[in-house]
């Protein structure tokens, strides 16, 4: 992410990933706010790509991050047509999960999220360790630390 970017959004810190996206009416309640749950289906995307990115695929037959956990903390509201930016990154690493930090900023920080993930195997529902490519890139590419 280069300067102007995170001059434009006010973001802090280091990101593996981000979008800018512009908020639509579907995302919002009555008050014009982005609805809740609305940041939850937003961070989905964020974590399928990233997924993707590891080399991994999401299918019924190949192992996925299944989310077992997510807190969130909303720090101010965001509207119907305000232009975001969503980062994600990953956290910690353990052997069959790891965690994702997400962010929506505008003038700052607006929502924050940290969701725990386990890696299943999506047949038959037990959990598997985490794919050595993915495991690597998720240290050495994005920045995560191993869980101690």
């Amino acid at each position: 992410m280069d300067a102007s970017l995170r001059a434009e959004f006010g973001v802090e810190g280091d990101w593996a990933q981000w979008k800018r996206h512009t908020i639509r009416w579907a995302e919002c309640d009555l008050y014009a706010h982005v609805n809740h749950a609305a940041y939850l289906i937003l961070f989905e995307d964020m974590r399928i790509a990233h997924w993707n990115s590891l080399g991994q695929r999401l299918a019924p037959d190949a192992p996925g991050p299944v989310v077992a956990q997510i807190e969130a903390r909303y720090h101010r509201a965001a509207g119907f047509q305000d232009e975001v930016l969503l980062t994600l990154r990953p956290g910690t690493i353990g052997r069959t999960s790891f965690t994702h930090d997400y962010a929506l900023w505008k003038g700052g920080l607006v929502f924050s999220a940290t969701a725990v993930l386990v890696c299943f195997n999506n047949a038959t529902g037990e959990r598997l360790p985490l794919p050595d490519t993915a495991r690597d890139l998720m240290l050495n590419r994005d920045g995560a630390r191993p869980r101690e």
